[in-house]
């Protein structure tokens, strides 16, 4: 069986929408697993609305989540040129050929008349099935009356039912008497989108269309194009749609929406793709967190569901936070972008560098996005002790909380809290020398060093500020025992 050549087809007409991403992403899976091509198309027929800036950004946005294709606008490939707006010649050779067979006609009738068509046949409870004055005019004085100009092209619908086998649903279609003559391109010449994606799809020997389910009804119009151009269709299959919580159409109102949104927001490139490939499928074992390359393995389009699917924002942040906890120190890479937005300047490499990742993988614990780690970062240098509470105040100056401190401070002075073993060997002494136990032994550490009752083990976060204190970590983190004589000083007060 040879493999497959697959398409992604977007207008660059404004952000990619997270409902385009999935069909995106679908496509590349499905290309990489079977070993096929993935085609990007530009599909900028619509002058008004495309422009050059947003496919840049597009392109931008694909990379980011991962997706790559092998033949494009930017990789170039020999079915080329990928934007439809270059590719004019093509269409126009399509339409004079139906033109001359007698599939299509001229139409020259304004926007106005159509709205009028429209409005009649709402008033009377029809619906709107077009056939034009020159329907039956011979190919020969069709051509006559196109040659004069400002004439649209139509498509001849024979009257028969058009059905086709998609790859989710079965069999499908539209009756008879469903499809009016649709335009073929416009008084201007310009395509419509029937008939450029017909074309471009042969031309680029697509095998498989996977795209979304509102197009289901231009699918019927699309496979009469290919029965009149002699072209043999490729299948299709149409993704189900995402819908907001209401259940309606995603869109604004339903928050972000776009690839660059949820990229501002703080998602993982490889959490979005997660979250996207779950929508209407399961994976097996039950297994919801999948990297890449899990969903490469596992991915089956043929468990997908029908139904819509919801896009649940509390799930995808659920799934972001799961793989920052599988980053690790590898988590400072994604984050860094938020963290200059946010004043801070994380070295290119050194020990320095590592001492960000580790704090980073140290706060970043329980967190769901990468715009939740730059406060908790600050507190951890910072240290909000002007915070505290009087009841907590009182705890610290409490003479048994001050003999406590005073003895980490001494350990910190002398070194001997570098590094997990070290920490806790001091522990130990502290508690053999002091008889202090639980709450009574970490609660005051844990107020002096970070103002927080809670937060990261302090056997993780201890070592943590006194490498970042030794290393000269900026903005300056200060050691144990500075934090400590900061909160003795304000105990006296």
């Amino acid at each position: 069986m040879a493999a497959e050549r697959l398409r992604f087809a977007p207008s660059p007409s404004g952000a990619l929408h997270v409902g385009n991403a999935r069909t995106a992403l679908i496509n590349w899976l499905l290309a990489r697993q079977g070993g096929g091509e993935l085609v990007l198309r530009i599909e900028d027929t619509d002058v008004k609305r495309s422009e050059r800036r947003n496919e840049a950004a597009l392109l931008d946005d694909l990379r980011w989540l991962g997706i790559d294709w092998d033949e494009g606008p930017d990789a170039g490939g020999p079915h080329g040129p990928y934007r439809q707006s270059e590719r004019g010649e093509l269409y126009r050779e399509a339409a004079g050929r139906l033109l001359e067979a007698g599939w299509a006609y001229p139409c020259f009738e304004t926007a106005e008349q159509m709205t009028a068509r429209r409005d009649t046949a709402r008033r009377r409870g029809e619906s709107l099935r077009y056939r034009g004055e020159h329907r039956e005019a011979p190919p020969q004085r069709a051509l006559e009356l196109v040659r004069r100009g400002g004439a649209a092209l139509r498509f001849k619908v024979p009257d028969r039912d058009v059905r086709f086998v998609d790859g989710l649903r079965g069999e499908t279609g539209l009756a008879a008497g469903e499809i009016g003559d649709f335009v073929l391109a416009r008084a201007d010449g310009s395509p419509t989108y029937n008939l450029a994606v017909v074309v471009d799809d042969h031309e680029m020997a697509i095998s498989r269309v996977v795209r979304g389910e509102d197009h289901l009804t231009n699918t019927p119009r699309q496979l009469l194009i290919y029965e009149a151009l002699g072209w043999d269709p490729p299948s299709f299959l149409h993704l189900p749609l995402v819908l907001g919580p209401d259940r309606s159409r995603l869109s604004k109102r339903h928050g972000d929406t776009s690839v660059a949104e949820m990229r501002e927001a703080g998602m993982l490139p490889e959490a979005l793709c997660n979250f996207l490939a779950l929508l209407g499928w399961s994976p097996p074992e039950e297994r919801e967190v999948l990297d890449p390359e899990e969903l490469l393995a596992s991915y089956d389009i043929a468990a997908l569901s029908p139904a819509n699917a919801v896009f649940d924002v509390a799930k995808l942040e659920w799934l972001n936070g799961q793989h920052m906890a599988r980053l690790g120190p590898r988590l400072l890479e994604h984050a860094e972008p938020l963290l200059a937005a946010a004043g801070f300047e994380v070295p290119e490499s050194g020990p320095r560098r590592r001492w960000w990742a580790d704090a980073l993988a140290l706060v970043g614990a329980g967190r769901r996005r990468l715009t939740d780690l730059a406060e908790p970062l600050r507190e951890l240098i910072y240290a909000p002790l002007e915070e505290l509470g009087d009841e907590l105040v009182a705890e610290l100056a409490a003479p048994e909380s001050r003999s406590l401190l005073e003895a980490f401070a001494a350990a910190s002075r002398q070194g001997r809290l570098a590094g997990e073993a070290g920490y806790l060997a001091a522990v130990e002494e502290i508690r053999e020398a002091t008889g202090a136990r639980g709450r009574r032994l970490f609660h005051p550490l844990r107020l002096a060093i970070s103002g927080q009752e809670s937060g990261p083990e302090l056997k993780q976060l201890v070592p943590l500020l006194e490498e970042g204190a030794r290393l000269g970590v900026e903005p300056p983190v200060a050691s144990v025992a500075e934090r400590i004589d900061r909160v003795l000083e304000m105990s006296r007060a």
